[in-house]
């Protein structure tokens, strides 16, 4: 049986611009150090695990041990505006397509450190009869050694009826057209006086693009894509991150109301707020209901629904996470390979 050191140094993969990276930092160290043959090897390695899936049992980013056992490896990169994108393994189980993916900048720069989002622009082939296709990317973090950012993407299909379609193909295409890059991310903890807010507020209908919503909150069917009350805007203005502020609040149908204002600083600014037990600090009410709606001039409103009473509000501050900012990066990266049956 391999050992776990030669699993992984077989298993690593690197595009030729970082090779030639790596081999140009060993030839040319910046103070006089003795590389034994051994040292040099573990250099290449933590090196190299920035840009290499699950090497026997051994991955850069953190993924459930369940996962790394199903995926196969497939370590295949394609470059553009020189990032490369590497799906480093895949596995398609149950109608459940899963990737994980990692992005490497070859030009030896910081353009990933702040972190970088597919931005919903990934895609791979849809399989006959599909109706719709749910995607979902959850970021690994950035590993500044190798440049490299990760994710692991699930992407499933359904057909008219909800029921899920299995990929019938074992060879895949998976695409990105576009990169969110230098995106900043704060969070706020914020006071507000809860007894200020009225429990009357003003309201104005606005046409509510989307929302979302937790299990047992669901709102009525034509709330989203139709016209729907939102707080009038303007009774308060409490920044909660560069761009975005708390512009109204109040009581309605016993329940909490804010009101966000986005002022459109980034292609995709968002974020939540959660309430903190004063008790112990926990955040125990997140937001049952989000919907939003957009003006002419691009400001983005999204209004956060909270199941709690002025009552319960009395000790609660405010705390989330916002990420605002950033800019797109259009590109062409585009890797097809296979996934073998029963391996």
């Amino acid at each position: 049986m391999k050992s776990h050191y030669k699993q992984a140094m077989d298993a690593l993969v690197l595009s030729p611009e970082a090779e030639t990276h790596i081999l140009t930092c060993l030839r040319r160290p910046k103070h006089r150090i003795r590389f034994r043959p051994a040292a040099i090897a573990a250099a290449v390695l933590l090196l190299a695990l920035g840009a290499t899936a699950a090497a026997g049992g051994v991955a850069l980013h953190e993924l459930p041990a369940a996962i790394i056992q199903s995926l196969q490896p497939v370590r295949l990169s394609d470059t553009d505006q020189g990032i490369s994108m590497t799906v480093q393994s895949a596995a398609v189980e149950d109608g459940v397509f899963t990737a994980y993916i990692t992005m490497t900048d070859e030009r030896d720069g910081d353009r990933l450190a702040q972190g970088v989002s597919l931005y919903d622009s990934y895609r791979i082939g849809t399989p006959y009869g599909a109706g719709m296709m749910s995607f979902g990317c959850q970021p690994l973090g950035y590993d500044e050694f190798s440049k490299s950012y990760g994710y692991l993407v699930t992407i499933r299909a359904k057909d008219n009826a909800g029921q899920t379609i299995d990929f019938p193909k074992r060879k895949f295409t998976f695409s990105v057209r576009q990169l969110m890059l230098g995106q900043d991310r704060t969070k706020p903890e914020l006071s507000l006086d809860w007894d200020t807010l009225p429990a009357r507020p003003r309201t104005q209908q606005k046409y509510c693009f989307g929302g979302s919503y937790i299990e047992g909150y669901e709102p009525a069917q034509q709330s989203f894509g139709s016209m729907v009350d939102f707080l009038q805007p303007g009774t308060m203005d409490v920044p909660v991150a560069d761009g975005v502020a708390i512009t109204a609040g109040g009581f309605l149908d016993g329940k909490l109301h804010l009101l966000l204002r986005y002022d459109n600083t980034g292609p995709d600014d968002h974020g939540w707020l959660q309430l903190i037990s004063p008790k112990d600090g926990r955040a125990d009410v997140a937001a049952c209901v989000s919907m939003a709606y957009r003006e002419e001039d691009g400001t983005k409103y999204e209004e956060l629904i909270y199941d709690i009473t002025p009552e319960d509000l009395e000790g609660r501050v405010l705390a989330g996470e916002f990420t605002t900012g950033g800019y797109l990066l259009n590109g062409d990266w585009k890797v097809t390979f296979t996934i073998q049956d029963g391996e």
